[in-house]
């Protein structure tokens, strides 16, 4: 199951959280964190190959991946506990 939302930040940036797991597994949420600024077309990822910080992705495991591209994404801890949150009311119901 799959779950978008999308935030856009004071800056105009807009932050798309995608939530999902496999209810077949019951293994863990995974969220994937996607940023588009105000002048471009298509959502990427926050940290790519030109960001100075991408050599720590590298070294890191995926989860630990995903919490340091949360964290350049300029989204709040509040925001994505709303989107967990959000995300676990509909495999709720």
């Amino acid at each position: 199951m799959t779950h978008e939302k999308t935030f856009t930040l004071e800056t105009g940036r807009s932050v798309k959280l995608i939530t999902k797991t496999d209810v077949k597994c019951q293994g863990g949420t995974d969220i994937e964190v996607l940023i588009k600024e105000p002048k471009e077309e298509n959502y990427r990822l926050p940290i790519g190959k030109t960001h100075p910080k991408y050599w720590k992705l590298k070294g890191l495991d995926a989860r630990k991946t995903r919490m340091l591209q949360m964290r350049y994404s300029g989204i709040s801890d509040k925001q994505i506990r709303k989107a967990i949150k959000e995300f676990n009311e509909l495999l709720i119901s």
